[in-house]
C-alpha cells in the first residue's frame, strides 16, 4: 500500500557494480592523491618501523643488524608490503652466482645473499597453476617469469609473496587475481577519497568567490557596443575601484549601484570533516594518524582510537607479515652467520611518551616495594629482576655497564656471586631441570637494540 518494495521505490533499482581499477589508474591515484598515498603507506610503515625483539646473544644481534643494514632489509620489506597493498608484490632473493630458476639451497653460507629485490605484480608473469589438490602448493604457480627483455625464469622458493586485499573468487575473479589476493586497497577507498577530494576542491574553488562586488550600470551594453566602448567601460570600473576604501568614498553615476556579496561559510568545515572521517573509516586508520589532526569532540584524546588501530596493526603483523619474514629469515639469518631458528617477536608498534613511561615506572616501583615488604620473593632475585627491567626500558643510559663495573669491583648484590646475565631462580629440593634463557635484543629500522641484562645466553635451574 505504501509502495515500498515496488517499482516506484527507488531503492529497488539499486545494485552493486564492481569496477576493477586498472594498474595504471592505481598508479595514477597513488602518485596524484596525498590521501591515497598515506592510506597505502601508513600501515606498511607502522608494521615495519619498530623492528623485532630477538632472543639471542649480543654478538648474534650485532650480526643480524649488520646483515639487515647490508641488504637494506627493512626498506625492501616495506616496499614489498606497499606493493602488496597496491595489489600484490614480491621480494626476490638474489643469491650470488646462483641462477634464479634454481631452488634455494639447503645450506646458505654467510654473505651469500646478494640483494633483496622488491617487485610489483605487473613485473611478474605467472606460470602454470599447480592444480593437484593434494599438493602443498595447490593453486600457486609452478614457475614465475620476470617481465623484462630476457624474461628469466624464477623458482617459487626464490620469491616471498606479499598479497593484496582478499577476494572470494566466486564468479568474475581471474586465477591471477585470486593468487595475488585480488584487489588493491586503493580500489576499496577510491569512492570515499573521490568524494572527499570533490568536497575539499569545491570548497577551495569557492575561496575565489568569497567576496564579489556587483556593479549595476545603466546603458552598459550600449557603451560596450560603441567604438572604444570597452576601454571606457574598463576605465570607469578601475576608477570606481580605486576610489573605494574605508578612507575614501565611492562615486557612482546616475542609476548606478554597487553591491558586495559574501558567501556564508557556516557548516562547510563540518561537511569537509565528515567526508574526511568517512575516508578514515574506509581506510581503517584513525583520523589522528591519517590526517595528523587533533581528535574531535569534547574531552576526546584519540588514545582509544589509536590503541585499537595499533592492535589491528599487531594482528596484521602476525597474520600477514610474520609468514613472509619467517621465509626470509630461513635464508637471511644463515647469510648473517647465525642460527636460522632464533626466536623473535615484533617490537611494540605504538611508542609510549615520556610521561606515560614515567608513570609506569612509578607504579612498578610501588609494586616492587610491596613485594619486597612481603618477603614473598628473595631480595636478590627481585633486585636482579628490577635491574633487568630498567635496562630493557632504555631510560637509564649506562646502567648495564655500571652494574657490571660494580660487580667487578666487588660491589655485587649481597649473597650473589652470579653474573648479571642470570636471574637466579631458587631450586627446589631434589634438583630440577635446566632450561636455556637467552638475552633479548631488537633489530629494526632506526630503533636501538633492546636487551635484557647481559649479552650471553645462559642456563638456569628450575625447581
Amino acid at each position: 500500500m505504501t509502495g515500498r518494495g515496488t517499482s516506484v521505490d527507488r531503492t529497488t533499482h539499486s545494485f552493486w557494480l564492481n569496477q576493477t581499477m586498472r594498474p595504471e589508474q592505481i598508479e595514477a591515484a597513488y602518485r596524484s592523491s596525498w590521501l591515497i598515498r598515506k592510506i597505502v603507506d601508513v600501515p606498511a610503515e607502522d608494521m615495519t618501523r619498530a623492528g623485532r625483539d630477538w632472543t639471542a646473544t649480543k654478538e648474534e644481534i650485532t650480526k643480524i643488524e649488520a646483515e639487515e643494514k647490508r641488504l637494506k632489509f627493512w626498506h625492501a620489506v616495506r616496499t614489498a608490503l606497499t606493493f602488496g597493498r597496491l595489489g600484490g608484490g614480491a621480494l626476490f632473493i638474489n643469491l650470488a652466482d646462483f641462477a634464479p630458476d634454481r631452488p634455494l639451497p639447503n645450506k646458505i653460507v654467510p654473505g651469500m645473499i646478494e640483494s633483496l629485490v622488491p617487485l610489483y605484480r605487473t613485473q611478474i608473469a605467472l606460470g602454470q597453476m599447480d592444480d593437484d589438490l593434494l599438493s602443498p602448493t595447490f593453486g600457486e604457480p609452478t614457475v614465475f617469469r620476470v617481465n623484462t627483455h630476457a624474461q628469466p625464469i624464477i623458482h617459487p622458493s626464490r620469491l616471498v609473496i606479499f598479497k593484496g586485499q582478499m577476494v572470494p573468487g566466486l564468479y568474475s575473479t581471474s586465477w591471477e587475481d585470486r593468487f595475488w589476493g585480488g584487489d588493491s586497497v586503493v580500489q576499496v577507498v577510491d569512492e570515499a577519497v573521490k568524494d572527499a577530494t570533490t568536497a575539499t576542491g569545491g570548497f577551495a574553488a569557492l575561496i575565489d568567490e568569497a567576496k564579489v562586488d556587483v556593479l549595476t550600470m545603466p546603458g552598459m551594453y550600449e557603451m560596450l557596443a560603441r567604438p572604444g566602448g570597452q576601454e571606457q567601460f574598463m576605465a570607469a570600473l578601475q576608477a570606481a575601484a580605486t576610489g573605494k576604501s574605508i578612507h575614501r568614498m565611492l562615486a557612482l553615476g546616475e542609476g548606478e549601484t554597487w553591491e558586495t556579496r559574501q558567501i556564508n561559510w557556516a557548516g562547510m568545515p563540518e561537511v569537509i570533516k565528515t567526508y574526511l572521517s568517512i575516508v578514515a573509516g574506509a581506510a581503517d586508520i584513525p583520523a589522528t594518524r591519517l590526517l595528523g589532526k587533533s581528535p574531535d569532540g569534547q574531552n576526546s584524546t584519540g588514545e582509544s582510537d589509536l590503541a585499537n588501530y595499533f592492535q589491528g596493526i599487531s594482528a596484521k603483523q602476525e597474520a600477514d607479515l610474520r609468514p613472509a619474514l619467517e621465509k626470509l629469515d630461513a635464508v637471511m639469518l644463515q647469510s648473517a652467520g647465525v642460527p636460522a631458528d632464533l626466536v623473535w617477536s615484533f617490537s611494540p608498534a605504538q611508542a609510549m611518551d615520556e610521561a606515560r613511561q614515567a608513570d609506569i615506572e612509578a607504579k612498578e616501583a610501588t609494586t616492587v616495594a610491596t613485594l619486597a615488604n612481603t618477603g614473598l620473593i628473595q631480595e636478590t632475585a627481585l633486585a636482579k629482576a628490577v635491574q633487568n627491567r630498567l635496562i630493557e626500558s632504555q631510560r637509564w643510559p649506562g646502567l648495564e655497564d655500571a652494574l657490571k663495573d660494580a660487580e667487578a669491583d666487588g660491589n655485587a648484590l649481597p649473597g650473589d656471586d652470579d653474573d648479571l646475565d642470570i636471574i637466579p631462580v631458587e631450586t627446589a629440593k631434589g634438583g630440577g631441570q635446566s632450561v636455556s634463557a637467552g638475552a633479548g635484543g631488537q633489530s629494526g629500522s632506526g630503533s636501538p637494540a633492546r636487551r635484557a641484562n647481559g649479552a650471553q645466553s645462559a642456563s638456569r635451574p628450575t625447581g
